[in-house]
């Protein structure tokens, strides 16, 4: 018994890509602001949608199978189909970091251990769960022309089908069995998983710090740096353990989509994967990318529930030369084959997901294009323009058309709007314009009309123009009632002057 758990644990740890990928849709609003836009998708098995059919073996590369697991209905592919855009779907299950790439960078090794994979400290080609090695990292499809990106990725790193793996047991009261088999005896491989002064290589905080956070972070480094113009979105993971769970939950690993854990495991596993989800959020947002939550919406729908969105592990033992379609062996004897999905989102999944995902691009997706403050513009008034969808961080210059008049260049902000006070020339002519706003880098373009108005005549020469000599005319108006004061004043003193010396005169 003890050599048919370890298979089924092999097989397990080989395909229950715990974390990775998933599709879902609704009605996406107004898609022409999206139509033909470059959308590259990246990262692992709950991007790629593994265990739906049918599945591409032609995407990201060719090879019959290739081992990604692609499927034609992933949310990457019902996003660029809402949407209108042009999609290069790279994402494969079982990719790691490594696999998009960390460019030229190194990052911090991890220790060995018995359970948990030893990570490579460079960008790596993937190596598929056929066998097959990627002829190009993930990160490869990315370039300048890119406009939208999504990644999910990180639960490779931390490696947690191996966890998964190690945690399955044969009843409820039994050790965890793969475990057992491979370090020893314990009551719950949460005793395991989280003694750091026991077992430091396998304390999974630890290497949620040390060893996945770094790699996020020059993953997300790299993404940026091969495509500079793009808006990039960070899908975090569902929930797969419930919360609060408890020994109810526990199914044997022989019964169909059996979840084979205690409910101290089940926690622990909640636990970790929230740990993990918000290492990758911090992460997100230290990059200034968008990170979008699947969390919190998908709590009531995980293993254990009445209407899970997540497979449980359906394995059969084989007789045959080789496993039915839709599953894989657990070894090269093929004596154990274990169903495509397993913890991984089913079809109700994906379409929740995808749902979260599509919202929030919709909502990037009314921050494109520029609008001004007011409609109508004086000769040398003044209007403020603001933007998005431009570049992080790019130079944004603005004309004022139809005969294009620079009015100014100004930086985008790292999610790439921007807003500023443009003044309308004297000169220009009166009548009806376009304020021009055209990323440098990404070279997007967007207008908004606007209609300068004649200048009053008072504007031109009364208060606001000055007459000859430097003085407007309100101001001649008060210095002309200054003169004609004086003049009365100085001939009002005269005659005194006068009329004094005749009385001066008469007094002599």
């Amino acid at each position: 018994m003890r050599k048919l758990m370890a298979a089924v644990a092999a097989t397990t740890g080989l395909l229950v890509l715990l974390l990775t990928g998933a599709p879902a849709l609704g009605a996406s609003g107004d898609t022409d602001a999206l139509d033909g836009l470059d959308y590259v998708s990246l990262g692992d098995s709950y991007q790629a949608g593994y265990g739906l059919t049918p599945f591409s073996n032609t995407s990201p590369f060719a090879g019959d199978p290739n081992g990604c697991y692609q499927a034609d209905g992933n949310y990457p592919h019902l996003l660029a189909a809402s949407f209108g855009l042009t999609i290069n779907d790279q994402t494969c299950s079982g990719a790691i970091t490594a696999n998009i790439g960390y460019g030229s960078a190194t990052v911090p090794a991890t220790d060995p251990n018995v359970i948990l994979p030893t990570l490579p400290d460079v960008s790596t080609l993937q190596v598929t769960l056929s066998g097959m090695t990627a002829p190009q990292l993930q990160s490869a499809g990315l370039s300048a022309d890119t406009d939208i990106v999504t990644v999910g990725i990180g639960g490779n790193d931390l490696g947690f089908s191996s966890i998964a793996t190690a945690c399955m047991r044969l009843t409820v009261d039994s050790d965890p069995a793969y475990l057992e088999y491979k370090v020893g005896s314990f009551d719950n491989c949460k005793d395991y998983f989280d003694d750091e002064a026991t077992y430091p290589s396998a304390y999974l905080k630890g290497r949620i710090t040390d060893s996945v956070a770094p790699r996020l972070a020059q993953t997300f480094a790299e993404i940026r740096a091969a495509a500079p113009n793009a808006q990039v979105f960070v899908v975090g993971y569902p929930q797969v353990a419930p919360n609060n769970a408890t020994d109810a939950c526990f199914t044997a690993p022989t019964t169909p989509n059996a979840v084979p854990y205690n409910g101290i495991d089940l926690q622990f596993l909640h636990d970790i994967e929230q740990q993990l989800d918000d290492t990758i959020q911090s992460a997100a947002l230290a990059a200034n990318f968008t990170f979008i939550p699947t969390w919190d919406q998908t709590a009531g729908n995980t293993l254990c529930t009445p209407d899970p969105w997540i497979n449980g592990i359906t394995l059969y033992i084989n007789t045959q030369q080789d496993c039915d379609p839709g599953y894989l062996p657990a070894d090269s004897e093929k004596w154990i084959c274990v169903k495509l999905g397993a913890l991984h989102p089913n079809e109700g999944g994906v379409l929740e997901v995808a749902n979260i995902v599509q919202q929030a691009i919709a909502e990037w997706a009314q921050t494109r294009g520029v609008t001004a403050s007011v409609g109508e513009v004086v000769q040398g008034g003044q209007v403020t323009l603001s933007g998005g969808g431009f570049g992080p961080n790019e130079t944004v210059q603005i004309e004022l058309h139809s005969t294009p008049v620079l009015l100014s260049s100004v930086p985008a902000s790292a999610s790439g709007t921007f807003s500023t006070t443009l003044t309308i020339p004297t000169d220009a002519a009166p009548g009806p314009h376009s304020l021009v706003a055209r990323g440098l880098s990404s070279k997007r373009t967007f207008s908004t009309p606007v209609t300068v108005t004649a200048a009053s005549p008072a504007s031109e020469g009364g208060a606001s123009v000055l007459a000859e000599g430097g003085m407007d005319s309100t101001t001649l108006s008060l210095v002309g009632l200054g003169a004609l004061l004086g003049t009365a004043l100085v001939a009002g003193g005269a005659t005194l002057a006068l009329r004094h010396g005749r009385v001066a005169r008469v007094k002599r």
